[in-house]
């Protein structure tokens, strides 16, 4: 029976669209409180959200098991995130003498110690599977970030950063007129990050 309904759901286009969107509110808003997201979200399952002031844009897809570790994450429109994506650090004040590094974080109500400075990404980014990005990173529009990659520094808009720590590969587009009119066709308008 169950499989009946299963195959019911993938070949009625509505069905599987009405059952997708449940399923993001469900875990986007219960699970794990996220109140601010635009249309045509698609949030899979394991995602953990330590600070419920996430904000995601339009058009973004979150893969299976990513984590949101950090306060202050924003994210663009038309972004994709691959499984296992990490947005993390700046949770712990290492420099305090004679306090074991245990007790640099959370306090016991557990309250982050530090002030985080945030992550952005901007629109039309796509982070490979199981990258890591760190506290304070901007990430600028029409970037790739490749597998694996563990971002330390701002990446410049249409740029395709990887490796340990993530290094600039090439430029996405070949010039700076497709660039433009890339930002155009997404964005509606010229976008500031193109001149970057």
């Amino acid at each position: 029976m169950l499989g009946i309904i299963k195959h019911l759901i993938k070949s009625n286009n509505s069905i599987a669209s009405c059952v997708r969107r449940c399923r993001t509110w469900l875990y986007a808003n219960v699970r794990c409180g996220v109140r601010n997201y635009g249309d045509n979200l698609q949030f899979n399952r394991g995602v953990v959200v330590c600070f419920r002031d996430l904000k995601i844009g339009h058009d973004v897809f979150i893969g299976y098991d990513c984590y949101f570790g950090v306060q202050n994450i924003q994210i663009g429109n038309y972004v994709q995130l691959a499984p296992k994506v990490a947005i993390t650090g700046g949770d712990h004040l290492i420099e305090i003498i004679g306090t074991p590094i245990i007790k640099t974080g959370l306090d016991s109500s557990r309250e982050i110690q530090t002030t985080q400075k945030g992550v952005i990404i901007q629109d039309d980014v796509w982070v490979g599977f199981g990258a890591i990005i760190m506290d304070g990173i901007t990430i600028g529009e029409g970037s790739v970030i490749g597998a694996g990659s563990v971002v330390t520094k701002d990446v410049p808009p249409y740029t395709i950063y990887a490796g340990c720590p993530a290094k600039k590969i090439r430029d996405r587009f070949l010039n700076q007129n497709d660039r433009i009119e890339h930002s155009k066709k997404i964005n509606g308008t010229w976008h500031r990050s193109v001149d970057n």
